[in-house]
């Protein structure tokens, strides 16, 4: 019963967010073009629907965020009642991902950049620092993914 009432719950939240995205996307491809008088630059193409296509992916993805932390938060006191130890590594999983964030935010280069066409508050060196550990953590995370899809099968026990 419950395990029905989740899946179709969860479908429903799927189908949900596939059809906003969807509509969003199509008012960004078929919307049209800003008019030229109102443009940023004169010579850029510029969408009508740019800047409701950039709102819906941060509601995507602080709702992710959310999610992904009330699930670890759950999880963590979960075990912490069935197996302390395992509760433990899951900690130390996120304040290593933590320390990742902090080494490839102090990383990254906050050297402002040129955009001829731009005066937004957008560049300024926290940003570019911001953005630069996100890449970064990316990229490494990436890497240690198929370094575990790729090692992990050698440590398998036989048997």
């Amino acid at each position: 019963m419950a395990v029905t009432k989740i899946h179709r719950t969860s479908k429903t939240t799927l189908i949900i967010g596939v059809l906003i995205s969807i509509a969003v996307m199509a008012l960004f491809y078929l919307g049209g073009q800003v008019p030229a008088h109102e443009k940023i630059a004169a010579d850029m193409s510029q969408p009508k629907f740019t800047d409701l296509v950039l709102y819906w992916s941060y509601v995507l993805f602080v709702i992710t965020i959310v999610v992904l932390l009330l699930f670890a938060i759950v999880t963590f006191f979960k075990q912490l009642k069935e197996s302390p130890k395992k509760a433990l590594g899951g900690l130390f999983a996120l304040v290593g991902i933590g320390a990742l964030l902090l080494v490839t935010y102090f990383v990254g280069d906050g050297t402002l950049l040129n955009m001829p066409a731009y005066d937004g508050p957008d560049n300024k060196a926290a940003t570019l620092k911001l953005t630069d550990m996100w890449l970064y953590s990316s990229y490494i995370l990436l890497v240690i993914t198929f370094l575990a899809i790729l090692v992990l099968p050698l440590f398998k026990k036989k048997g």
